[in-house]
């Protein structure tokens, strides 16, 4: 991308520049000040509505939301004063007005970013004394589950249903306090079923069917990992309790996909459970599968490799791999097959003639071929005869992250109508 012109402000009395056009809020984050939030999330269209994020400014004559008010030459913030604090502490006990205390049982008890910024702020009491609204938890599927007095109203889940990830599926009903996130069926959901509004909520609002009730955040161990089920190698994070897996998300938001994961990157692990899943090595005795120890299966496999090798050459063997396994075991694989054996017979079931594709691309192969974060930058895009959003959803979002921040203009060339066709340019 083109270089940005410089701005300098200061911020608590330590002067930081910044890209014309920056946020206040994350200009202080570069300074690793941290400003509260719930509404506001990098990537979304800007809230406003929490007012966590108020700070000082000079010479302005209120507090301002540092989500929303962009950085300017020569401005001094103030993110930590008396007022800053006591506004703050202020908003959180609003939120709590209608909020149920029932952090003993909440699946995001000891991770909610309210119940962090309650102990943060002090806010641990209230002049409230009117009876609570309360609503009766509801099943919008078997993946998601709504508690309506939770929730904070700060509209994440449908931003990014609806600028994220095109669905629309979630909106907002009724007014005031008697307002609350409604499901496009009315008593149950129909979308993809992706899981981002639940990874998104700040608060126990939107829960898991997969994980609710069933461990509490300190109990678990989180192995950083690479997703298994396509090749994109995007980075997950599985939590995990008495080794087995709970739930995967990307709360980190490292790795190429930073906070995407599609829905079986963030609910396919249950195979890891499957009562047919095979958990030690077997080796066929008569007619009988019998388990053996790790030395003897490797043993058999060397002398039936041998014994087809032999008499027949290269030719006569082939290799199988698998999309669970990462990318660098797959490659192990092929290099077993190729510098053991000289043989290219290696495939497995999602196989595209991607070795066809590089091939033909010879010498440009390495010119030709974008990363996510050069797609996502790209000032058009042409697809043919695809479905990203089916095939890729990991490209889908990215398209659509480009469409939103950059203005990147989609081409489509496509037989059949595709979810993307809402936000091409043009589709033919």
């Amino acid at each position: 991308m083109a270089d940005q012109k410089l701005i300098k402000l200061k911020v608590n009395d330590r002067e930081i520049q910044v890209p014309q056009g920056t946020l206040v809020i994350e200009a202080t984050r570069r300074l690793g000040t941290e400003v509260p939030s719930f509404c506001y999330y990098p990537g979304l269209s800007l809230q406003a509505a929490c007012r966590m994020c108020l700070v000082e400014v000079e010479k302005a004559p209120k507090l301002q939301t540092a989500c929303t008010l962009v950085a300017t030459d020569g401005m001094v913030v103030r993110t930590d004063t008396d007022q800053v604090r006591q506004a703050r502490k202020y908003m959180l006990e609003f939120l709590l007005a209608n909020h149920p205390l029932d952090c003993p049982v909440c699946d995001k008890g000891g991770e909610c970013e309210l119940q962090d910024m309650v102990f943060r702020y002090g806010a641990d009491s209230s002049r409230f004394v009117e009876e609570k609204i309360h609503r009766p938890e509801e099943k919008w599927s078997e993946l998601v589950y709504y508690d309506a007095p939770r929730c904070i109203l700060c509209f994440r889940c449908v931003r990014v249903c609806d600028e994220g990830m095109d669905v629309k599926a979630l909106g907002v009903g009724m007014r005031g306090a008697n307002s609350v996130i409604i499901p496009n069926r009315g008593d149950h959901l129909d979308c993809e079923e992706c899981g981002m509004c639940i990874d998104i909520c700040p608060v126990g609002a939107l829960t898991s069917g997969t994980y609710r009730y069933k461990t509490r955040p300190w109990e678990m161990q989180y192995v950083p990992t690479v997703c298994a089920h396509c090749s994109n190698g995007c980075k997950t994070t599985l939590s995990i309790r008495n080794h087995e897996i709970l739930r995967a998300n990307n709360r980190d938001l490292s790795g190429i996909n930073k906070d995407f994961l599609c829905v079986k990157g963030r609910f396919g692990f249950d195979f890891t459970n499957h009562p047919e899943r095979i958990r030690q090595p077997l080796v066929r005795k008569g007619d009988k599968l019998l388990p053996v120890s790790w030395e003897e299966a490797a043993q058999t496999a060397a002398a039936k490799l041998k014994a087809a090798y032999d008499p027949g050459g290269k030719e006569s063997i082939g290799f199988i791999g698998s999309n669970r396994t990462s990318n660098e075991e797959n490659y192990l694989l092929q290099r077993l097959a190729r510098a053991t054996f000289g043989t290219n017979n290696i495939d497995h079931h999602r196989t595209a003639d991607y070795a066809g594709l590089i091939t033909a691309l010879g010498d440009r192969a390495a010119d030709s071929l974008l990363t996510m974060e050069q797609l996502y930058q790209s000032k058009a895009v042409l697809v043919i005869g695809n479905d990203p959003s089916n095939q890729n959803p990991l490209v889908a979002w990215q398209i659509r992250s480009g469409i939103r921040h950059f203005g990147t203009k989609l081409f489509l060339i496509n037989s059949n109508e595709i979810k993307l066709k809402r936000k091409a340019s043009q589709f033919v």
